[in-house]
């Protein structure tokens, strides 16, 4: 009832008596049920803005609060697991600011940074030798990302990330890095942007890629087997 409050068939696909129905309804009337809906609303609110703090901070207070209250009013915001949920809202937000160049790309800063960091906890880092096998696909790693800071000689010297954008760096996320994140070589670069989709080791080789680069990018996690 609390996720579907906004719709009129907020009981749909629940089998009820009558009298269940009835009950719930008359539920939805009481203070009781609005103070829950209060804390539960005020708790979804907390945790989206915990998860995109900087691309909030970024945002006038009107939209702010208005993208949150559009979250919390999709339904949203009431996962169990706060990384589900964080790169949920990031990944929500992020579609609406795909055309304002600062605040996507320090989204994409926040949601690249949560993705390594959930994925540190879960990576184990692949046998290279399987990259002898020609047939073997890599593709970018399920937990890496690559984020570029576009130099801005517009950007405000106080705003977040400001040194990033100034020195138009690059950084690619990995969750085999204890630091989560480096500079890439232009050589990394080149085969993460090469693998845009699936591809075989011995495509990459035949195209120029050092077996070297691709053995490092793996045992990082910035690319993984598909196999």
């Amino acid at each position: 009832m609390l996720r579907e409050q906004n719709r009129d068939d907020h009981l749909r696909g629940v089998s009820l008596e009558e009298s269940e129905s009835r009950y719930l309804e008359n539920l939805r009337g009481t203070a009781e049920f609005r103070f829950y809906e209060s804390v539960q609303r005020s708790w979804c609110i907390a945790r989206a803005t915990k998860a995109a703090h900087l691309t909030l901070s970024l945002l006038p207070q009107d939209e702010r609060e208005r993208l949150l209250a559009e979250w919390v009013v999709s339904g949203s915001g009431a996962q169990s697991f706060f990384f589900v949920e964080a790169e949920s809202f990031l990944d929500f937000i992020g579609e609406r600011l795909c055309d304002r160049p600062r605040e996507f790309t320090v989204c994409q800063f926040e949601r690249a940074t949560l993705r390594a960091s959930n994925g540190a906890n879960l990576f184990v880092a692949p046998d290279p030798a399987s990259l002898r096998i020609p047939d073997f696909h890599l593709r970018r790693g399920s937990y890496a990302g690559v984020v570029r800071f576009e130099a801005d000689p517009h950007q405000p010297s106080g705003a977040p990330l400001a040194e990033l954008f100034s020195a138009g760096l690059i950084l690619m996320f990995s969750p085999g890095l204890q630091q989560l994140w480096h500079e890439p070589s232009p050589d990394e670069l080149a085969l993460w942007d090469a693998l845009d989709s699936p591809t075989p080791v011995s495509t990459l080789l035949d195209r120029g890629h050092s077996l070297e680069t691709v053995e490092r990018l793996l045992t990082h996690g910035a690319i993984e087997y598909t196999n």
